[in-house]
């Protein structure tokens, strides 16, 4: 059992999310900004029992992670789960809600009366930030596959674009708000279809290019994601009050991981997927 250091709390893990982050550094794609040495626990975010409560929040990723029965956090990226949210509901926020919660409040600063444009929409930032936007009282646009556009409307869309087969920068109208968790052409294309003033926010999978054709009148910015307790408070504050929705779509087991990370790898996951200990 690991033993907690300085700053550090030992949590009891029973439930943890899957996120892309996990799979990109199995695989050495994050050896730049992470340099790991395996064997390593993967794993990014939990929530569990700790001095007889749960909490939840998001580890360090230089060190081992949350897919295992304890998981150490530092106890500043913690916050205790209220009544009304289930661990594994918890757990689904905690990284992709406060990507989607910087980018959106913090960043672009969206509000009543924006039009925001959510790439990949049915993913588990994107399927939160359409709720966080619309309950802003903004109007959202979303990119997604025909087998999850009904998906998207459920949360709050207005429209869907299929990425596939449509060109969102001519499909949807000019966009005050854009979040880009994609990234490549996309984002290259999505500057160009915002208003003046507007803003590119990006969670990007992909190198983002250089472009000969910036624009002087709009802003283009990359969110750090970085886990607090006050985030993570608001974030289930919302979820408890019924202003947002834990998306978690499917549930595995320890022994199935590795069928959570290849789903998540595929770029074809709904939601969110936990790991139940």
């Amino acid at each position: 059992m690991p033993k907690p250091g300085p700053g550090q709390i030992l949590v009891r893990v029973r439930a943890a999310s899957v996120n892309p982050i996990d799979w990109k550094m199995r695989r050495g794609m994050m050896a730049k900004v992470f340099p790991i040495g395996f064997p390593r626990i993967l794993g990014r975010d939990c929530a569990g029992e700790f001095e007889g409560g749960l909490v939840a929040g998001v580890s360090d990723p230089r060190t081992d992670g949350t897919h295992a029965e304890y998981a150490l956090l530092p106890a500043d990226q913690t916050a205790p789960i209220p009544e009304g949210l289930s661990p594994e509901e918890a757990a689904s926020l905690c990284v992709t809600g406060i990507s989607a919660y910087i980018a959106l409040v913090e960043n672009a600063r969206v509000s009543g009366g924006h039009r925001v444009l959510v790439h990949a929409g049915a993913g588990g930032v994107g399927s939160l930030a359409i709720q966080i936007a619309r309950q802003l009282g903004c109007e959202v646009f979303a990119t997604a596959s025909p087998a999850n556009h009904e998906y998207c409307r459920s949360l709050g869309a207005a429209g869907v674009v299929d990425y596939r087969g449509q060109d969102f920068s001519t499909s949807v109208p000019p966009c005050d708000v854009i979040l880009d968790t994609i990234g490549g052409d996309t984002h290259r294309r999505s500057l160009t279809m915002l208003k003046p003033g507007g803003t590119v926010v990006a969670l990007a999978a992909e190198p983002i290019p250089k472009s000969k054709e910036r624009r002087n009148d709009v802003r283009d910015t990359m969110v750090n994601v970085r886990p607090t307790r006050d985030r993570l408070l608001q974030l289930f504050q919302w979820a408890t009050s019924g202003i947002i929705k834990p998306q978690v779509t499917q549930r595995f087991g320890p022994e199935n991981a590795a069928r959570a990370y290849a789903i998540s790898e595929s770029g074809h996951a709904r939601g969110k997927m936990v790991i139940l200990f």
